[in-house]
């Protein structure tokens, strides 16, 4: 039986069976992948991967945290929830592996079939902007402008008596979509240049958020999307 005589049968399954409520999609594709098992998918349809900079200083090449956290990912038009995932943030890749205990592969997922993934309670998407197709999370989408967080990271390395120890820094920028057009900034000032209509408000928020900005710049650049995405001078989308 295919994956879609099976997942309309499945349908049907908990539909006539539910009797306190609905179940969600998410539990759909869940119980379905349990049936026919992962393995059996295209999940698994990528390359091996092996991490070359295990060697740190306490910092990762992964969004967040080092280990594997269960994620959902549209990968080759199909979505797997409840699936262990890792995002490769220094040469943007998705990853994941069997969560039977048992396989000892990392798998690397092609890029290019991975439309979106969410991990960590963060929505990414693959999108092309400026000419290249890269993950970039989804961190606001409003009446007038959305924000995208591309993270990247930079690495340093330094000789020791036992090695080469590497050293991850980020080094995030951020896409504004106003108006059909995409801006890339990686300063307040290119955000002035982007939106003048409303630099004004922009340094205002700013001088009014600083520790937010020099703590985290990814939380402040979202809160300053939703303050001026509801300023009036802007148009919207």
């Amino acid at each position: 039986m295919n994956r879609v005589y099976l997942f309309l049968f499945l349908i049907l399954f908990i539909s006539f069976f539910a009797t306190a409520q609905t179940a969600s999609q998410d539990n759909i594709y869940k119980t379905y992948d349990q049936l026919v098992g992962l393995e059996n998918t295209s999940l698994y349809n990528g390359t091996e991967f092996t991490d070359s900079y295990l060697n740190t200083n306490g910092t990762f090449r992964y969004l967040e945290r080092f280990d594997y956290v269960k994620g959902s990912v549209v990968y080759k038009g199909e979505y797997f929830v409840d699936v262990l995932l890792k995002y490769d943030v220094f040469e943007d890749n998705l990853l994941t592996k069997s969560n039977d205990n048992l396989s000892i592969f990392e798998v690397k997922l092609i890029p290019e079939f991975v439309s979106s993934f969410k991990l960590h309670g963060r929505h990414f998407m693959r999108k092309t902007i400026f000419e290249k197709s890269e993950f970039f999370e989804v961190a606001y989408e409003g009446n007038a402008i959305n924000l995208y967080i591309k993270h990247r990271l930079k690495k340093r390395e330094k000789a020791l008596n036992t090695g080469v120890q590497h050293n991850f820094k980020p080094i995030n920028y951020y896409v504004f979509r106003y108006k059909e057009s995409y801006y890339k900034v990686e300063s307040i000032s290119d955000l002035r240049r982007a939106l003048p209509e409303v630099k004004d408000q922009i340094n205002s928020f700013r001088k009014s958020q600083k520790t937010l900005y020099k703590k985290d710049r990814d939380s402040f650049m979202i809160k300053l999307s939703n303050y001026i995405d509801k300023l009036p001078e802007l148009d919207t989308l």
